[in-house]
């Protein structure tokens, strides 16, 4: 009785060692819905998870195109295995060392090339589980400003041309008149350089009658369209006639008075960009970082200014200090009042302030209803964002290198902005928090190479942005 009894234990016991094991070791690799871009020579973050967030450490990572057995990075054993590792990634393609016990199985990619525009594969192996997940990576690049040239094969029938080089992907070329409407032209010519980019060339014919027409290259990404426009001059054309020459004086006085309008518009709104600046300014704040509040993998500078991801630490436990997001408060904490403070930033980070009452155990979600308004920015062309629920994606024309925070305690609103171009860049509107409590300026960093800086309060007189 006493052996079926151990037999029966012995069974039990292993069945639910098995069972723990199982279930420890069973996950999946997720990895984002939409492309990652960037340009050409920046750097490139692609970014894979493991759902739940188990260690990945003792795991197989393998990143690979379309060859399998020629991996972009393969870590395994504990190390990189660089020995079928395609030569086009060597020294380039790396992980986060530091964040695989959080699941963090991304690949960074430095110095990005064309060549590496396309489909990128996670895999994850281990002794009872195999997932993968396919991350696309777009590789775009912003041509040069068109130039229009005129050229006349003769008699009273020219052709207008319009070119431009170095965009990937092909753009859209389009010709309008002087009132903005389409001119049919041919399709575009396209050329390709050493580097895989892109140059484009347009043709549409002009009559004598013809006098201003603009060409549009618009590019994929979101920014400005580039544009050129060329007036044809009257004496171009053999024999102008009278209502010719009027036309042409009349579109030149009508642009004349639209450039004075244009200019004078642009000084007043200058002025007034100027003087909101100067408003914001006058609340400068001196803000440095809290030490005590700060997680064990953060490495501060002495005078509080500037912080990094760095190699974990021990340090003492207490109440303030987060124990698994990547954050530090500062010092000095507001009531009242407007405070304002500009930041140098790095490639992976998330700014802004916090109530004093928001959760710092554990892993939380930094939103408004969790006391938390931040932007955030993860270095590749798609990660830039407010941190609202869901996030709300902000215009990557506007991230900035040097980031103004403006926090307005008794308007309840952190404003953000861009310093170099005094740019408005979002609002939250919806902080909520008990009259009284603390808020606090808060910071978040994996970046092991660059620091998030602290800038030194900022005078209120400062010059004018000039046009460019």
């Amino acid at each position: 009785m006493e052996s079926d009894q151990s037999q029966w234990l012995f069974l039990t016991l292993l069945f639910l060692q098995q069972s723990c094991v199982s279930r420890s070791d069973t996950f999946q690799v997720r990895g984002p819905a939409v492309p990652v871009f960037v340009f050409p020579g920046e750097d490139a973050v692609l970014p894979c998870y493991l759902s739940p967030d188990i260690s990945a450490e003792d795991l197989e990572i393998r990143w690979f195109r379309e060859d399998y057995t020629a991996p972009v990075c393969l870590f395994r054993k504990r190390t990189y295995d660089h020995t079928a590792q395609s030569s086009d990634y060597r020294d380039r393609a790396g992980l986060f060392l530091q964040e695989l016990h959080r699941g963090n199985v991304s690949l960074t990619l430095r110095d990005v090339r064309r060549s590496d525009h396309g489909q990128y594969t996670c895999m994850v192996v281990s002794k009872q589980v195999e997932d993968d997940t396919v991350i696309d990576l777009g590789v775009r690049a912003l041509g040069s400003q068109p130039s229009v040239s005129l050229h006349s094969p003769g008699g009273d029938q020219a052709q207008l041309l319009c070119r431009s080089e170095g965009w990937f992907p092909q753009p859209a070329v389009i010709w309008t008149d002087r009132d903005g409407n389409e001119v049919t032209s041919q399709p575009p010519t396209v050329d390709t350089d050493s580097q895989g980019l892109l140059s484009v060339s347009s043709y549409i014919p002009v009559k004598q009658e013809s006098n201003i027409f603009s060409c549009l290259v618009r590019s994929a990404l979101p920014e400005p369209d580039w544009g050129s426009q060329l007036h044809i001059p009257r004496d171009f054309f053999p024999a102008p006639s009278r209502w010719m020459v009027a036309l042409f004086l009349t579109a030149a006085v009508t642009v004349a008075a639209s450039v004075l309008v244009v200019i004078q518009w642009r000084r007043m709104d200058r002025e007034e960009k100027l003087a909101e600046w100067r408003w914001i300014c006058s609340a400068a704040d001196a803000v440095t970082l809290d030490p005590d509040t700060a997680h064990c993998g953060l490495s501060l500078s002495e005078d509080g200014k500037r912080v990094r991801w760095g190699q974990r630490k021990s340090l003492s436990d207490n109440p303030h200090r987060f124990d698994d997001w990547p954050c530090v408060v500062s010092r000095e904490a507001f009531t009242s009042g407007r405070h304002y403070w500009e930041v140098e930033v790095n490639r992976y980070w998330r700014i802004g302030v916090t109530r004093e009452s928001a959760e710092r155990k554990g892993r939380f979600s930094f939103s408004p209803q969790r006391g938390y308004w931040c932007l955030y920015s993860d270095s590749d062309w798609s990660g830039f964002s407010a941190l609202t629920d869901p996030e709300t994606r902000l215009p990557l024309s506007l991230r900035p290198r040097k980031l103004g925070v403006c926090v307005d305690i008794e308007e309840r609103k952190v404003s953000f902005y861009t310093v170099e171009s005094r740019a408005h860049v979002y609002t939250f509107t919806d902080m909520v928090f008990p009259q009284g409590e603390k808020i606090y300026p808060v910071f978040w960093t994996l970046d092991q190479y660059r620091d998030l800086e602290l800038l030194p309060a900022v005078s209120v007189e400062i010059k004018p942005v000039t046009d460019s």
